[in-house]
């Protein structure tokens, strides 16, 4: 495919205005190839439902290549091809390989103008690396321990768990040989592992952060905010602080709770929300040994993250590695206050001081407990930072990142050495 065939024009998704990829005589024919589409799943797989939308949007033919879809976040027109490779019982570890290698084999049954991977996939142009560089995720997850001997023992596990060996194989696939893929990082961050890790040539590499949606209908704020707040018997004036993830202990729960006891010995009305997980039973045993168990409140996973946000004003995500978080993005354009690491991408866009904080590691415990302290002690610090952010993050849109993207994807589809073919024809 010619660069030629991707002049701008004006189309209307969700609320944004976004430059097409193409005008719609002829279509480009694009497919998504990723295991999993679904908010519920994670980030990765929510913003492949947020790239089928907006490709959709701009008059685009959109095949999504995937073993589970939720088909609510998708307009009718996406078409989805299964792939559900069996995988024997007690060879879980292989589902990622058996997935790549039977979308494989489907992609290449088939003619696309483009192919978009994300997470752990091959046969692409364009490798859209949400999920970040896979060794790199290693070398921070692994800071997650204090104790050297912890974190070699973690080491260990890593090199005799065969789904790694799975992951090495993988990485070999997508980024050594003749084929060249086009990588699409969220961060510079993400985008200097990848020249670290596997050679990436800056011709090959874009960095184009992650972009939000437009906002749902907003319900009654106020209300929500009330609601929250009576329900958890929370002051107007009370300061509270979220927390949201998934994995909390990737997401660095731990050096929080120890940043935050300090802050709640000191103003005991301020309280801090962790939710987005069941698997909370360590943490509840920190909070009892930290004396704080009246001030930290366990939500698990929930549905509608709205009325968290509204509640709140802070929001605390001091994870180990995340390489560009649209939950920040959300916080910020919710309005609230954010503090972040270093390790996150979504941190490199944060004015320090002005719309939030960045600290130098989850392990920065006393710079956190600091930001943290700044905030509660200071109501109109809160209000001032977190209209900022929600300002800052009107910038953030799926608009703004369009012709970043726009110019990556026609890159990707221009260059002969990224075409999956050139795996076949090696």
């Amino acid at each position: 495919m010619e660069a030629a065939k991707f002049p701008p024009r004006v189309v209307q998704c969700q609320g944004d205005v976004l430059p097409a990829f193409v005008n719609l005589e002829p279509v480009v024919k694009i497919a998504l190839n990723i295991e999993v589409v679904g908010a519920r799943r994670g980030g990765a797989e929510k913003y492949a439902a947020t790239l089928a939308r907006w490709l959709i949007a701009a008059g685009h033919e959109v095949h999504i290549f995937a073993s589970e879809v939720a088909r609510n976040e998708l307009p009718a027109s996406a078409q989805v091809h299964w792939v559900r490779p069996n995988v024997w019982p007690g060879f879980g570890w292989t589902r990622a390989w058996r997935f790549g290698r039977a979308s494989e084999k489907a992609l290449a049954s088939e003619d696309f103008d483009l192919i978009i991977g994300l997470v752990k996939t091959w046969y692409q142009h364009a490798y859209v690396a949400v999920g970040g560089a896979h060794p790199a995720s290693l070398q921070c997850s692994s800071r997650r321990f204090r104790s050297p001997l912890s974190r070699g023992l973690w080491w260990c596990s890593r090199w005799i768990n065969p789904k790694q060996w799975v992951y090495r194989k993988i990485e070999r696939l997508q980024f050594d040989g003749p084929h060249a893929p086009h990588i699409i990082a969220p961060a510079h961050l993400v985008a200097d592992h990848f020249r670290q890790h596997y050679g990436i040539s800056a011709g090959r590499l874009a960095v184009v952060p992650n972009g939000l949606d437009a906002p749902r209908p907003a319900g009654d704020l106020v209300k929500m905010r009330q609601l929250f707040r009576d329900h958890n018997a929370l002051n107007e004036d009370d300061a509270a602080i979220l927390f949201v993830a998934r994995n909390y202990e990737l997401k660095g729960l731990e050096p929080l709770l120890e940043a935050f006891a300090p802050v709640a010995h000191q103003y005991p009305k301020t309280r801090l929300f962790a939710c987005g997980s069941t698997d909370d039973g360590p943490f509840r045993r920190q909070v009892r040994r930290l004396g704080i168990g009246q001030q930290v409140n366990f939500l698990g996973f929930v549905d509608d993250i709205e009325a968290c946000f509204a509640g709140c004003e802070v929001f605390a995500f001091p994870t180990f590695y995340d390489p560009c978080s649209l939950v920040v993005f959300e916080a910020m354009r919710a309005g609230l206050a954010c503090i972040t690491t270093r390790q996150n991408g979504a941190g490199e866009l944060i004015d320090e001081g002005r719309t939030g904080y960045v600290v130098e590691s989850p392990w920065a415990v006393a710079a956190m407990s600091d930001r943290l302290e700044r905030l509660v002690a200071d109501p109109e610090l809160r209000k001032r930072i977190g209209a900022a952010a929600r300002l800052q993050a009107r910038e953030f849109g799926l608009a703004d990142r369009a012709h970043d993207m726009l110019a990556a994807l026609a890159r990707a589809a221009a260059d002969p050495l990224a075409s999956p073919k050139t795996r076949k024809a090696a």
